[in-house]
């Protein structure tokens, strides 16, 4: 279950903390290391098959992962910034900015001040159109929903 949270969460965060112009570069390079995980844990998996039955079959590649994930936990609590749009919406303004500066330390102040403020504008664009409810979206898309 984690790791689908981490495959859904994972790739988001990172756009939202990249620069415009490599997001799609980082994201494809975290869709790639989420496939060679994947493909390595299957390859454990099989190995781990041919182990005599017992407890080695499953302790070994739940050993395995213990590792990364002490190291990913680290890493998050450490360096990675917390995401300025969440702050946005839960009304942190100063501190997402704050986290701004810190994630754009390459923009002038100036170009830094206007990315922030179109960013903050679509947010504000997105909460004021956003739907809340079942109710809502059977009153707004009943075509949709009922055909």
């Amino acid at each position: 279950m984690l790791y689908r949270g981490l495959v859904a969460t994972v790739p988001i965060y990172l756009s939202e903390i990249s620069d415009p112009r490599y997001r799609g570069l980082i994201g494809g390079i975290s869709g790639c290391g989420i496939s060679l995980g994947t493909m390595a844990s299957n390859w454990v998996g099989y190995a781990c098959s041919f182990a005599p039955y017992g407890p080695v079959q499953w302790r070994l590649p739940l050993g395995i992962q213990i590792p990364w994930g002490i190291i990913m936990f680290f890493g998050l609590i450490t360096f990675m910034p917390n995401s300025p749009r969440h702050l946005i919406r839960n009304g942190k303004v100063e501190q997402a900015r704050d986290e701004f500066k810190r994630i754009r330390r390459d923009l002038r102040p100036d170009e830094m001040h206007r990315e922030f403020e179109i960013m903050a504008v679509q947010i504000e664009y997105e909460m004021e159109r956003e739907i809340t409810s079942y109710k809502e979206i059977f009153r707004l898309f009943r075509h949709r929903v009922l055909v």
